[in-house]
């Protein structure tokens, strides 16, 4: 069995946010949304519930800076929110088992922006840019969030134009997902199709096929 690699996160400092690549979301773009029956498809968290890897985040005064996240298709929103990569995974070829009870409360959305949003790129190469190295931001499971929120806070505070991050989903790349600020972009997001409880049988059936693709098996357990 092959020793697992972990690359380091840097710290975010001010020098690391000369120049980060930028990415345009362009205005009409469609976004797919897993999400919290609580929320409804266009509303941002404004609370500190959650655990993610870029939220929830605070600004300089440690106000909570309000998130939503969402994926270029279902396949990519629904591997960033329910098929995820296990936090360790000493043997690549083990099965991993996510349970559909875990995401009773939950819907899928389909959505669009208004206009053109200007994200922050963490992809590989917006990482580098940035002083990151080896997709750190992105390869890791939650134990590393800490580290990754301190980014998403850092490129808050020291990006001025930022409205959120644009990134590569670590299971369904090349697809991209993101996350947006809510203090700079409200008023963004329109539906475009009614939410779809996770747990309907033809939602069910759509994300048991993605996990069959990956490697994890989408059952009650």
């Amino acid at each position: 069995m092959s020793a697992m690699i972990v690359i380091e996160i840097a710290e975010p400092a001010p020098g690391n946010f000369r120049a980060p690549l930028s990415r345009e979301l362009p205005a009409g773009t469609e976004l797919h949304r897993i999400h919290h029956g609580d929320y409804g498809s266009c509303q941002f968290n404004e609370t500190a519930h959650g655990n993610a890897r870029f939220s929830p985040i605070r600004d300089a005064r440690g106000a909570i800076i309000p998130t939503i996240y969402a994926g270029q298709s279902f396949r990519c929103a629904s591997c960033e929110i329910i098929l995820r990569a296990p936090d360790a995974a000493p043997d690549p070829g083990a099965l991993t088992v996510v349970s559909p009870q875990d995401f009773e409360a939950y819907q899928h959305s389909a959505i669009q922006t208004r206009r053109d949003l200007q994200l922050v790129d963490l992809t590989a190469l917006g990482q580098r840019a940035v002083g990151v190295m080896g997709n750190a931001l992105l390869s890791g499971g939650t134990l590393r969030y800490p580290s990754t929120r301190a980014w998403a806070e850092a490129i808050h505070s020291h990006v001025r134009w930022a409205e959120g991050i644009f990134y590569t989903s670590y299971q369904c790349g090349p697809e991209f997902a993101m996350v947006l600020f809510g203090d700079r972009c409200p008023d963004t997001l329109d539906e475009i199709a009614p939410a779809r409880p996770v747990r309907a049988a033809s939602v069910e059936d759509e994300i048991r096929a993605i996990g069959e693709m990956i490697g994890i098996e989408y059952v009650d357990i």
